[in-house]
Parts: structure tokens; C-alpha cells; sequence
């Protein structure tokens, strides 16, 4: 007889993710790209205003993001199960924004930027 497997709950799924958002939040911090890059998965998607951006493509954007918003305030994740919204704010009280990212198996796989 085989055991029935089931979905993990949301509850479940934001436990497991909350682990690589914190380390996704120091990366952000501290604009460690590379750090930010080697959490995205190798078929990873980066969506922006410039377009969509996947695999390799993925993480040279996400190199690029981190030095590009130096002086940024990140607030604490706002998560549901495996998705969070991460929005930042700019020291000086300027800029908004945020990073919408979704998490499995302790990698993002999706990153969409909204201004």
C-alpha cells in the first residue's frame, strides 16, 4: 500500500521559506550580489520593467539590482506561504518599492520588481 502524499500547507511553506528570505534580506542590505544571485534557482525568472530575465540572464539582474539600490531601508517580509512581498524604502525618504519573490525548496525561483 502506498502512502498518500499531500500538499504542504501555506503555513508549512512559509516555515520552509522564511529561512532563505532572511538570508535574501542581509544580500539586499549589504549589496551582496553574488550572495543575492546564488539564491535563484538555475531556471530561475527575474520579471521588471525591462523585461523578463531568466536562468544566468536572472542572476547577472540581480547582481545589477543589488548596486543599483544602495541606500535602501528593507522592511521585514510580508509573506503567504512560499510568496512574500519585500518593500524598501530609500534612506533619504525618496523612492518606494518592492520585490515580490517566491521561494521553493530554500530557492527563489520568481523575482518580479515593482517600482
Amino acid at each position: 500500500m502506498t502512502e498518500e502524499r499531500r500538499h504542504p500547507t501555506d503555513s508549512e511553506r512559509e516555515a520552509g521559506a522564511r529561512p532563505t528570505l532572511g538570508v535574501l534580506i542581509a544580500a539586499l542590505e549589504t549589496h551582496d550580489g553574488d550572495g543575492l544571485a546564488g539564491l535563484l534557482r538555475d531556471d530561475a525568472a527575474w520579471l521588471s520593467g525591462d523585461g523578463r530575465a531568466a536562468g544566468p540572464a536572472a542572476r547577472e539582474r540581480a547582481r545589477a539590482f543589488s548596486v543599483e539600490h544602495v541606500g535602501r531601508r528593507w522592511s521585514d517580509p510580508q509573506q503567504h506561504g512560499a510568496h512574500a512581498v519585500l518593500r524598501w524604502g530609500a534612506i533619504d525618504g525618496g523612492a518606494m518599492g518592492a520585490l515580490v519573490v517566491e521561494v521553493r525548496g530554500g530557492q527563489v525561483v520568481l523575482v518580479c520588481e515593482v517600482p
